[in-house]
C-alpha cells in the first residue's frame, strides 16, 4: 500500500498526464521518479483495472484450454478454495476456483483473484484435500500478495499500460497476451513467498500445511518420468530440491507437524 504523500502525489500526476495522451512518457517518467523519491513502489494498474483485467485474461484462457465441469471435482474445487479464500490476506479479491481441462499437473493464479488448477493436478494428486489446498493457497498467495498484476505490468510494457489506463486499448485485447505470461516465472522469492503463504492459508483453512512437502515431492517424481512436458512448464521456477528445503524450513519455524513432514 502506497503511503499516503505518495498517492496523493500518484493520484495528481495521473490527472495531469492524462492530457493528452501523447504526453505517456512524462507519466511514466514522473511514476518512475516518484518511486524512487518516495520509496514506494506505483501502481499503473488500478485494482479495479487488475480484476477486470484478469477475467478477460481467464475467459480468453478457458476458451484456449476448455473448463472441467466435472460436478464432483467442481465442488471439490470449490469448497477448498472458499476455505483458502477466506484465510487469505488480505482477502479482498472476488476469488473465483476453477479448474482447467488439461491433463497437464499444473495451476495458474490471474491478477484479480482468478484461480486455475489443472484437471491433471487434481489427477496427480488423487484428489488429496490438503495438497490441493496449498495449490489453492500458492496461487492465492500471488495474488495476494499482487505478484501477478505486477508480472504483468513489467512484461505487458509501458505502452500497453498506458494505453489500458487512458481506455485507448480495451483489457479485453491485451487478455490473449495476459494469458500466455501466467504459467511463467514469477521469480525466485515470489515463488518462495507464495509457497510459505500457501502453507499459512491452507493451515488457517483447517488442512494440513505439511502438504507442501509431499506436492513438491510429487513434482521432482513428474519431473523424472516426464522431464520434457516437466521443464516446459516449470524451468523457470526455483529447484524443487531448493523449495522442499525452504518448506521444511518454514514448518519448523512455524512449529508445525503433520501427516507429510514431522521436524
Amino acid at each position: 500500500m502506497l503511503p499516503r504523500r505518495c498517492k496523493r502525489q500518484q493520484e495528481a500526476l495521473i490527472v495531469n498526464s492524462c492530457r493528452p495522451y501523447r504526453r505517456k512518457w512524462t507519466l511514466v517518467v514522473a511514476l518512475t521518479a516518484l518511486t524512487l523519491v518516495c520509496g514506494c513502489q506505483s501502481r499503473l494498474i488500478s485494482k479495479d483495472q487488475e480484476i477486470q483485467l484478469g477475467q478477460d485474461a481467464g475467459d480468453d484462457f478457458e476458451r484456449k484450454y476448455g473448463r472441467d465441469r466435472d460436478p464432483n471435482r467442481s465442488a471439490l474445487v470449490k469448497s477448498i478454495g472458499a476455505n483458502i479464500e477466506r484465510a487469505a490476506e488480505p482477502p479482498d479479491y472476488p476469488y473465483d476456483f476453477r479448474i482447467v481441462a488439461s491433463n497437464q499437473p499444473n495451476a495458474a493464479a490471474f491478477p484479480g483473484g482468478r484461480i486455475y488448477i489443472f484437471r491433471g493436478m487434481i489427477k496427480e494428486l488423487d484428489g488429496n484435500r490438503d495438497q490441493i489446498a496449498w495449490i489453492l493457497g500458492h496461487e492465492t498467495a500471488h495474488v495476494a500478495r499482487q505478484h501477478a498484476v505486477r508480472r504483468i505490468e513489467r512484461q505487458l510494457g509501458y505502452d500497453a499500460i498506458i494505453a489500458l489506463i487512458f481506455k485507448k486499448e480495451s483489457a479485453a485485447r491485451i487478455a490473449s497476451t495476459v494469458g500466455s505470461l501466467v504459467l511463467l516465472d514469477y521469480g525466485r522469492d515470489n515463488e518462495f513467498e507464495a509457497d510459505r503463504m500457501g502453507m499459512l492459508y491452507a493451515h488457517n483453512a483447517g488442512y494440513d500445511p505439511t502438504a507442501a512437502v509431499a506436492v513438491l515431492k510429487l513434482f521432482q517424481e513428474i519431473q523424472r518420468r516426464e522431464p520434457n512436458d516437466f521443464e516446459i512448464m516449470f524451468a523457470t521456477h526455483p529447484g524443487n530440491k531448493d523449495r522442499i528445503n525452504h518448506a521444511r524450513g518454514y514448518i519448523e519455524k512455524m512449529g508445525w507437524n503433520g501427516a507429510y513432514y514431522t521436524p
